[in-house]
């Protein structure tokens, strides 16, 4: 009769996912995984299988929790722009004070594998179409009740995807609040109806 599992696979799940995050595939050893998640190599490999199968699981899972918990903002407030106001005020705080001074996994892990793993690519091209749709549902509530200038609608989503891709990559630099704030504000101000009728 087999021995029971005496940790819980979910959460030392999430450590690994934080193991990941913040050094990258090729940087996380299996050596150093074991110790961080408290594992000896038997019940890492037998619980997840080798450390491939173990980053798929952590990506999934971010994308699940950490990814979908920030686009879910898009959609909270009645306003869309207000929504994504408040994306980008979140992203800036996380650079800051949370895990995303370490990039974003998604990003970080597109820039690191995209050219060798093909299902990786895939899973990261998936999700910035959902962040794309997000931004895109967002500019059409706005447009639709004239809290957009002229011209400016759901067809600037892939601009605000790249946007946030660029914030991504920045934060590994780790600036300060005062310099993200400015910089999403000028990233923004397109779509500030005040801003643009006063040029």
């Amino acid at each position: 009769m087999g021995r029971h599992k005496q940790f819980d696979p979910e959460a030392v799940l999430d450590l690994a996912v934080d193991a990941f995050w913040e050094k990258g595939f090729e940087a996380t050893s299996i050596q150093e995984l074991c110790v961080r998640l408290e594992l000896n190599p038997g019940s890492l490999y037998g619980t997840y299988g080798d450390k491939r199968a173990l980053f798929a699981a952590i990506f999934d899972r971010y994308l699940d929790r950490v990814s979908r918990c920030a686009i879910e903002r898009i959609a909270k407030s009645p306003s869309g722009i207000e929504g994504i106001r408040d994306y980008f005020e979140f992203l800036a705080d996380a650079i800051v004070d949370g895990k995303r001074q370490w990039g974003c996994l998604v990003t970080n892990s597109l820039i690191e594998l995209s050219t060798r793993d093909p299902e990786i690519l895939t899973k990261v091209g998936l999700h910035f179409a959902r962040l794309e749709t997000a931004f895109a549902s967002a500019l059409a509530r706005s447009q639709a009740v004239g809290e957009l200038p002229t011209g400016v609608g759901p067809e600037r989503a892939p601009y605000l995807v790249c946007f946030v891709q660029g914030l991504n990559v920045l934060a590994r630099t780790k600036p300060t609040r005062a310099r993200l704030k400015a910089m999403i504000q000028v990233g923004l101000e397109c779509f500030d109806k005040r801003i643009t009728n006063a040029r």
